[in-house]
């Protein structure tokens, strides 16, 4: 709490005086971060678990560095590499000293207060004021689409890139120099907010030193570059564009978790943003919201949306970064409470956020109890295999092109089997790698990815190997033999997935 309040008083901004706000600005302020980091904070423990799809992943492979130590597993070693790391090394810490459970529910509420601060701090310091109504729309993107994907390493980067712009805002050779040490502990998280940060402080250092009404010269040049920059990557790389990407240019999509009930809560939450920016035309008028700075990075930001691929595979990798134009809607969303931070909601637009709010994390709380039951009963089929069994799972969510149960097993092995389709280490793109064939995971990415599919052909050297599978409303385990197709078994997960299927025990019928 003392960093964090170093960071926010360099800054920091002149509270308003208006009396509606009298009572909260008479609370401290360490007081008031700490209510309101407890509020942020309950998604976090209102479960057994948290159900954020590659954080099981993530655990998972923390368990497997602590084995591949004991050299415990072998065909696995653990790699030295600069970015994609952070997190991983957080929680492999947390879990040999402390457990499982003790380690996701430090380690995730830590990098949720990062990114929920570090955010507010750069709409704070951006906007010139403190817009304490803003905390409702950052509470939701804390808890939108990239976090339930469980891209942590790029979220925990994301925050951090959110402090070091906040600090750039008006630098000094202090905040210049933690803005600096900031984006290199970013990196070691994930490259791709970097660039980004270091992109639009760039854009910000320039506009600020040409007068206002020019500023629309720079964002024409600047999308201009981003059209040859989109060639470049399309022609030199292996890619995948959609035009479908388009949905995600607002950023109100990060609040459309998981199924279809959430589209509305999209739609609301876009027409209480027009609404707000409706209201900061007439206050500030056009030209000055439309060559501010904020606006043009949202413009920008867009832009890279819709034009950039969606799925790049790097030089060096075997798997493909993908879903990078959702990952930059959530930047789209943050730096859209930028620009409303100069502004504030009337009295139907106050009502109509709290009702967003409260439907959102009413529906977040139904669908996680519902994935939290899915992975019970897979306790319970895992339960009856021998120790350190190899398992795959044949579950699938059929409403989405997210497999919302796809890395639900990874946790569940943790200490009891291993998860054979775990996509980590075949990938090539995290520090824990396979070496040779091994008993642990498949050793090359095209089975892994065959595995995650049901296309997946078992082979003689796979022997003895078990999958979880839905037999009409049944959870069961089969053991397969070589020859057979893994195959999949889908259901909709969410939002009562209990009253769908059971475990079945053996002998039962």
């Amino acid at each position: 709490m003392n960093a964090l309040g170093e960071l926010t008083s360099q800054v920091a901004v002149p509270e308003p005086q208006s009396p509606k706000r009298l009572s909260w600005v008479r609370v401290p302020a360490r007081t008031r971060v700490l209510l309101i980091s407890a509020a942020v904070l309950i998604p976090c423990f209102w479960h057994s678990r948290i159900q954020a799809g590659d954080l099981s992943s993530h655990l998972y492979n923390a368990w497997l560095a602590d084995l591949i130590g004991q050299g415990k597993a072998p065909g696995l070693a653990i790699v030295s590499q600069r970015t994609n790391v952070l997190f991983d090394w957080i929680i492999a810490a947390l879990i040999k000293h402390l457990g499982v459970a003790a380690a996701e529910h430090i380690a995730v509420p830590l990098v949720v207060l990062v990114f929920f601060w570090g955010a507010f701090a750069m709409v704070s310091s951006m906007s010139g004021t403190r817009p304490w109504y803003i905390l409702t729309f950052l509470a939701m993107l804390s808890y939108g689409w990239v976090f339930h994907m469980g891209f942590m390493n790029f979220y925990l980067a994301l925050g951090l890139c959110f402090w070091a712009v906040a600090l750039l805002w008006k630098p000094t050779w202090s905040s210049g120099a933690g803005a600096v040490l900031l984006l290199g502990t970013a990196w070691l998280a994930h490259a791709l907010p970097v660039a980004w940060a270091v992109g639009a402080l760039a854009y910000m250092w320039i506009a600020r030193r040409i007068l206002p009404r020019d500023r629309i010269f720079l964002l024409l040049f600047t999308l201009v570059a981003l059209v040859f920059g989109r060639h470049f990557i399309l022609t030199h790389l292996a890619t995948r564009w959609s035009a479908d990407q388009a949905v995600s240019m607002t950023g109100a999509d990060q609040i459309s978790v998981f199924s279809s009930k959430y589209y509305p809560l999209e739609v609301i939450l876009l027409g209480v943003w027009l609404s707000l920016f409706l209201g900061l035309l007439d206050k500030e008028g056009e030209e000055q919201v439309l060559c501010g700075i904020p606006f043009q990075l949202c413009a920008i930001l867009a832009a890279c949306v819709l034009l950039l691929p969606g799925s790049v595979l790097l030089p060096g990798h075997d798997h493909a970064l993908r879903f990078v134009s959702e990952r930059m809607s959530l930047i789209v969303a943050v730096t859209v409470c930028v620009l409303l931070g100069r502004t504030a909601p009337v009295a139907h637009e106050k009502t109509t956020i709290a009702v967003l709010m409260g439907l959102f994390f009413s529906f977040l709380y139904v669908d996680t109890r519902a994935l939290n039951h899915v992975e019970d009963l897979m306790e319970q089929s895992v339960a009856q295999l021998p120790p350190n069994a190899r398992v795959v799972s044949a579950l699938c969510d059929e409403r989405k092109y997210v497999n919302l149960v796809g890395h639900t097993l990874d946790r569940v092995c943790i200490g009891r089997c291993y998860s054979y389709a775990n996509h980590e280490p075949p990938s090539g793109a995290f520090r824990i790698r396979t070496t040779a064939p091994n008993p642990v995971v498949a050793a090359e990415q095209r089975d892994s990815d065959a595995l995650q599919e049901g296309t997946y052909v078992v082979k003689p050297g796979d022997e003895p190997i078990y999958q979880l599978y839905l037999r009409g409303n049944y959870l069961d385990m089969r053991q397969l033999k070589a020859g057979d197709v893994t195959g999949s078994t889908c259901f909709e997960s969410t939002p009562s997935p209990g009253s769908a299927f059971h475990v079945r025990i053996p002998g039962s019928n």
